[in-house]
């Protein structure tokens, strides 16, 4: 998961701990709640062509930031 992402999570996680305390959502339920509705969509005809629109922009972009980190380096850190 990016670490954006995970954060993100962590910061609507917070206000909701507080709220609930030890019944609060982990960040495990939120991702088995966005699954299921990812499958969910999935099932329906109508949403199936624009989430696969958004599945295959996420590969574009994850594919894009390949190797970046390592590119982001100065030639003196590679050696």
């Amino acid at each position: 998961m990016p670490d954006d992402l995970y954060e993100t999570l962590r910061e609507i996680r917070l206000p909701l701990e507080q709220q609930y305390q030890s019944a609060a959502p982990t960040i495990q339920d939120m991702v088995n709640v966005a699954l299921k509705r990812f499958i969910k969509d999935w099932s329906d005809a109508e949403e199936r062509p624009s989430l696969l629109d958004e599945l295959l922009e996420q590969r574009k972009l994850a594919r894009a930031r390949m190797g970046q980190k390592f590119k982001d380096l100065g030639e003196e850190q590679r050696v």
